[in-house]
């Protein structure tokens, strides 16, 4: 996660002198400092450069140099200087270097503080310390005055080198600011702020979060000491704040930080409403940005982000503004940037951020220490992504060299990291010798005696084995395995803490996986004895990372966690496929199966074991807080609890197993989604399957596809030719109107994934269950002959052949005919619609333009959706919300215990955090809360959304070839379990017009008594025949699908008119020839 430097950087000094050697005559025709500040207030700058030209001639003229250090300020004023920074800085050291001759040393040391100053702003560390340094020379120590200003060139050195990142001159520094500072009698409440804070920041470099934290707080103390009238509170309370937030996000405590920063951010804001001080305010409003930054990376550790590139995107074009492009501060904005899209898996438009900050770095790289060699590595890691192998290569070779320029013999615990990331990646690129050298030379310096008491010599040990298993080197890949494994049971070994105890237990299945894995490919004769030991060994590990779901606090460390799941779970269905070829035994068939789909379900609940913020239905908050607490508590008791005192540790670990047997008995549902056995026995399936379906299950190993095919009387396993047509599948939607090009891709995807078990389909009706890639494909489209125009889709295709609906697991089908709940109230309907007037209303609405969601504005209108809405709301008997009624706490409310929830607002599908899928509600202008317009996945756990059908139509998949299905595996999951029996969603973006068209068709199927599948395909034939030109082209309508249940709804209608006219007509006959009959009688 990106971690953001404080921004706690001196408070400029007022250094506005009086000089005793001139009469009151002499200097009354001067206008003074405080004059043209309010001039550059008044923003007549023109006036204020000519008056602060003349009036530094005028004084120079009369050999009145002490008075000119008080001018130094304003020759670095960005209003003055017309934000040429650079430009304003060198005004001002040239006119220290003037006054130098003329000035006592006093002056001159604080002629260099107020110089400092401006290097502060400036974000020149660099020249900070070579201004405090130069001063440091001339001030003396006798009087109070000198005292203060030793006391105040020791904060400045001291904050500079904590800013470049040089840990222990800071702290030298800063304790001399200090201790020079209580010797003076006075309160001096502004520089003892300034020592705690910066104090406190230097704590939270070294991770000493309890330190650093104390000393934030001593600094809000003194800020309480200070007079309320103090027009700078705002500002150093900001400061502070922001500092806080920072230490609270490294414990992990993230909504709370988040609070923190939000009052940070308002702070500057009312600061600089009353702000007198130019350059103060051009600060503020500089720490407000950076905050706006942390703000973002805050979002970005939750996963969130889309949030957080938000928020760094208004940062970095408000800096643009305000200082220039070439700036320091926009260089980090960039740098920030270009992680944020990086995690976010948008790897050009990070490139592009990255390669524009390593420009401007390489302009001053001297400047830049920390954030260089950052961005080569993210640079590296975009490249790598990428599979552009020579370019990373390059850019990690920079980094190496960074690194080596600065190299004193000793590897830090950082570079050692890096080695492990660099020497994967040359064995990935089969460069032995340059991947070995780097494994061996970690391993080599870890094995001093310095590192044996060291996770990271174990890490090194693990990245021996993980080298050599790239290169193919299975044997050596098996010793050092095997050294992994041992490690622990050496009695050299003790660690400092229980945490480093349990983390032996936690990276240990990547250990077992290697080891396994090595054993398997040196065995030529794989008998079913030996695969059986080598499964009950990865088996080993997929228990450890059961365990390890509950302490896991960051996105990374689940993305490690996922990534060690899939590892785990390909190889266990790899060596259970083995075991059914080579005994044709079912029970590793269904085995096979089982891995598979407990994969799925392991890698939603470790999603949703990361959010502390997360609810769900019928579970109390009471319960769900002390499940919080509880896993809180298991977590620090590995960080405080000592090798030699385990009862902390003990204790914690029993409460939570008596909470889980709680748990399973008060909330059973809840706990079977969150901690329950996932794997359910499969010899019944068949029993759950109708006879008129048959369910096409498919599965990935590793690259290679399979089809497990089955109906309640067969079931068979099919291996499958994917990869020569993986890349067609993103081709079909992809704006593709011309046939001839589209139509032999559909040809070959049939062949390669529909014809080796056509055969043996006796049904009409069937399940797809897909996975990865081909969540992104409708299987509909599939044409058993080559197509000449879209509208032969109709008679040549599998829409046309089979009534055909989805699932994302085969469990689900363990427990359909149990559910068919019935509702009284048919319909309920969500239609926002995004009009121009609402976004305008919104607009107008906000005062902070950086709290603007400038993603609601793009949002495209819905008038079809509304249309659809008010057509079905009056037609079912239901109810609607439409426009800035269709807000989230009104869904929230009335969404729940109808037969049809219809959701006719934008949704987007996130593969990247599949638990931060969304739907996208209006922003009601009238509600307190005015931007809590979004609905996450998530969330819904908490809702009650008990329904027969959810129609979804408008989702929009993000990164759909990355971690492809797992957006919408966690919203068809979320549904699910707040009640929902199906979903109407589509697969990809479709077209508003042509989706209110089908789904019209469908609800009118729907009336009539079809099957969901079956009234979903009608509705799709009918468009097809009538659709114009281009929008009969798939990428219009074969995207929608339905998932789930598919049994007929019973549906009341209110009839149309016309049937009340034929009515009375009839009854107007009726009445006429009863009357002629009676009289023709009579």
């Amino acid at each position: 996660m990106i971690r953001l430097v404080a921004h706690g950087y001196p408070i400029l000094l007022l250094a506005i002198l009086c000089c005793c050697n001139l009469s009151f005559s002499q200097e009354s025709h001067f206008a003074g400092p405080h004059y043209i500040e309010k001039l550059i207030e008044q923003k007549k700058i023109e006036e204020a450069n000519k008056l602060l030209t003349s009036e530094i001639a005028a004084f120079k003229a009369q050999g009145n140099y002490d008075t000119l250090v008080s001018y130094i300020p304003l020759l670095g004023n960005a209003s003055l200087s017309l934000n040429n920074i650079p430009g304003a800085t060198e005004r001002a050291h040239r006119l220290v270097l003037e006054i130098k001759p003329f000035v006592t040393p006093h002056l001159y040391a604080k002629a260099q503080v107020e110089l400092s100053n401006l290097y502060f702003t400036a974000r020149q560390n660099d020249k900070v310390l070579e201004a405090c340094l130069e001063g440091l020379k001339y001030v003396g120590q006798g009087k109070s005055s000198d005292r203060l200003l030793l006391s105040t060139l020791h904060y400045n050195i001291g904050t500079a080198h904590l800013n470049l990142g040089a840990l222990v001159e800071a702290k030298k520094h800063l304790i001399s600011a200090k201790r020079v500072l209580d010797k003076e009698s006075g309160k001096n409440l502004n520089e003892y702020y300034n020592i705690y804070n910066s104090t406190g920041r230097y704590y939270a470099s070294i991770s000493q979060l309890d330190s650093s934290t104390y000393y934030y707080k001593k600094a809000v103390n003194t800020l309480g000491k200070m007079d309320s009238t103090e027009v700078n509170r705002d500002y150093w309370k900001a400061i502070v704040n922001n500092n806080i937030a920072l230490n609270l996000q490294n414990v992990g405590n993230t909504q709370q930080a988040i609070e923190y920063i939000k009052n940070s951010i308002s702070d500057y804001k009312k600061f600089m409403v009353v702000a007198t001080d130019s350059t103060k305010k051009l600060r503020a409003q500089k720490y407000r940005l950076a905050t706006i930054d942390n703000l973002g990376t805050f979002y970005h550790g939750l996963g969130e982000f889309n949030m957080a590139l938000e928020l760094m995107e208004y940062s970095y074009r408000e800096k643009i503004k305000l200082l220039g492009s070439n700036d320091p501060n926009v260089v980090f904005s960039l740098a920030i940037l270009g992680h944020g899209n990086l995690s976010a898996k948008n790897y050009e438009d990070a490139g592009v951020y990255l390669d524009k900050a390593l420009e401007l770095i390489d302009e001053n790289p001297s400047n830049y220490s920390l954030l260089h060699s950052y961005t080569l590595a993210l640079r590296a890691s975009i490249f790598e992504a990428l599979e552009q192998w020579e370019q990373a290569e390059e850019m990690y070779k920079k980094s190496e060299s960074l690194y080596m320029q600065s190299f004193d013999g000793t590897y830090s615990k950082d570079y050692l990291d890096t080695m492990i990331n660099m020497s994967l990646f040359y064995s990935k690129r089969g460069k032995s010798e340059k991947a070995l050298t780097l494994a061996n030379t970690g391993y080599r310096v870890t094995q001093n005696e310095r590192y044996q008491n060291d996770l990271i010599h174990f890490h090194h040990i693990q990245n021996m084995a993980n080298v050599h298993f790239e290169l193919k080197n299975y044997p050596e890949a098996l010793q050092y395995s095997d050294e992994a494994l041992n490690f622990f049971e050496q009695n050299s070994f003790t660690s400092a803490s229980l945490s480093d105890s349990i983390q032996i237990e936690f990276i240990k299945p990547r250990s077992l996986l290697i080891n396994a894995k090595s054993k398997f490919h040196l065995q030529e004769k794989k008998s079913e004895a030996f695969l059986k030991n080598i499964l009950a060994q990865v088996e080993e590990g997929v228990t450890i990372l059961e365990r390890r779901k509950t302490l896991i606090k960051t996105p990374e460390d689940l993305q490690i966690l996922i990534d060690d799941n899939n590892d785990l779970f390909s190889f266990i269905k790899q060596i259970r496929l083995d075991l059914y070829e080579i005994t044709k035994n079912d029970s590793y068939l269904l085995g096979l199966i089982n891995a598979h789909e407990s994969g799925i379900y392991n890698r939603i609940r470790s999603r949703l074991n990361i959010r502390n913020d997360i609810s769900f239905a019928n579970v109390p908050k009471e319960i769900l807080n002390k499940e919080i607490q509880l896993k809180k508590k298991l977590a620090s008791a590995l960080e405080t609890s000592k090798i030699n005192n385990f009862s902390t540790f003990f204790d914690a670990t029993a409460n939570w197993e008596i909470f889980l047997d709680s748990l399973k008995h008060a909330y059973p549902k809840y706990y079977k989604m969150r901690y329950g056995t996932i794997e359910k026995p499969l010899d019944q399936l068949q029993e759950h399957i109708p006879k008129t379906v048959t369910v096409v299950r498919y599965f990935f190993i590793d690259e290679n596809l399979y089809a497990f095919v089955v109906s309640s009387s067969e079931k068979k396993l099919y291996p499958l030719e994917f990869k020569a047509v993986k890349e067609y599948i993103p081709q079909l939607v992809d704006n593709n109107f011309d046939v001839k090009k589209v139509s032999p891709k559909l040809f070959e995807l049939y062949q390669s994934l529909w014809k080796p078990f056509e055969k043996d389909i006796k049904t009409e009706r069937i399940i797809i269950i897909p996975d990865r890639e081909l969540f992104n494909l409708s299987f509909e489209l599939l044409t058993p002959a080559p197509i000449n125009s879209f509208a032969d889709l109709s008679t040549n295709s599998l829409l046309a052949k089979y009534i055909i609906s989805y699932n994302f697991s085969l469990l689900l089908q363990m427990g359909y005919e149990s559910k068919m709940n019935i509702y009284s109230e048919n319909f309920v309907a969500f239609a926002p619609e995004f009009s121009e007037k609402m976004k305008e209303e919104y607009v107008l609405a906000i005062t902070d333009s950086a709290s603007i969601d400038r993603n609601y504005l793009t949002l495209l209108p819905q008038p079809f959706s509304l249309d659809i809405v008010k057509r079905y709301s009056k037609m079912f008997e239901g109810s609607s919300f439409i426009n800035e009624k269709a807000s989230k706490q009104l869904f929230q409310k009335n969404a729940g215990e109808h037969k049809i929830i219809h959701i006719g607002t934008h949704a987007e599908s996130n593969n990247v955090s599949p638990e931060l899928s969304r739907l996208i509600f209006a922003k009601n202008i009238s509600e307190a809360n005015i931007d809590d317009n979004f609905l996450y996945t998530y969330e819904i756990y908490d809702l009650n959304l008990s329904s027969q059908l959810a129609i979804l139509t408008a989702c929009e998949t993000g990164k759909p070839t990355y971690q492809a299905g797992e957006g919408m595996i966690s919203l068809a999951h979320a549904f699910t379990y707040a009640g929902s029996e199906s979903i109407l969603t589509s697969l990809w973006k479709i077209d508003e017009k042509s989706s209110a068209l089908i789904l019209a068709s469908f609800y009118d199927n729907l009336a009539k008594g079809m099957p969901k599948d079956k009234a979903l395909k009608e509705a799709k034939l009918t468009y097809l025949s009538t659709a114009p030109g281009r929008s009969i082209a798939p990428q219009y309508w074969a995207g929608l699908i339905i998932m789930g249940d598919t049994t007929p709804l019973e549906l009341t209608t209110s009839s149309p008119m016309w049937y009340w006219w034929v009515g009375g007509l009839l009854l107007v006959l009726f009445l006429l020839y009863f009357f002629w009959f009676r009289r023709t009688k009579s």
